[in-house]
């Protein structure tokens, strides 16, 4: 018994002299930011391992719902959002217009590039979008996701402009012009990147 009391005691102590401890003293957290000037400087010029400028097409599908299964099925690892979850969080009664889910992203939606650079382009969610140049955003061709939007011109799902990405594939986008270059997923059309050239 006077073991236990003595642990406890030992214990109650250690507790005590962590909470009353001086913050001052301790260790920097390693993921505090310690330039957030940098960091978003960083985001806005997304490089992937090789150096290379890019843009990620994300979603978070689970692939153990097969309530995905008739429109194309979910190829994600560790995805946990259900088709039900997806469409629970279409629309919000504080808009009149899609919302989408948030996870269903083109990452980063905002990227500046220098004039000549390449931009890779790569699908690595487990669902099929689309990477489509667009004059303006606007909705897609699946009408059920459209909602409260007009359909942009080049979402039609026979042009070749459309540039399907099932999951895992990729493309690269070469001597874009000076400018701002829109680009949608015409198939969930609240995921966008706008790429700006200087």
């Amino acid at each position: 018994m006077s073991i236990l009391r003595r642990s406890l005691a030992s214990l109650i102590a250690s507790m005590v002299l962590t909470a009353c401890s001086d913050p001052a003293d301790e260790a920097p957290v390693a993921n505090q930011l310690v330039n957030p000037t940098a960091t978003a400087s960083a985001a806005l010029h997304s490089r992937d391992a090789h150096g290379s400028h890019q843009v990620a097409i994300l979603d978070d599908c689970d692939p153990n719902d097969p309530d995905w299964n008739p429109t194309g099925g979910c190829v994600l690892r560790g995805g946990v959002v259900t088709e039900d979850e997806f469409g629970v969080l279409l629309t919000s009664p504080l808009s009149l217009s899609v919302v989408g889910h948030p996870a269903w992203r083109m990452e980063p939606s905002y990227l500046r590039v220098s004039g000549g650079t390449s931009v890779r382009v790569s699908n690595d969610g487990g669902r099929l979008h689309t990477f489509t140049k667009v004059a303006q955003f606007g909705g897609g061709f699946v009408p059920p996701l459209n909602i409260g939007l007009t359909q942009a011109p080049e979402c039609v799902p026979a042009s070749p402009n459309v540039n399907s990405l099932p999951p895992g594939e990729r493309l690269q986008l070469n001597n874009l012009s000076a400018g701002n270059h829109r680009y949608q997923c015409c198939i969930h059309p609240w995921m966008r990147a706008l790429i700006k050239v200087g």
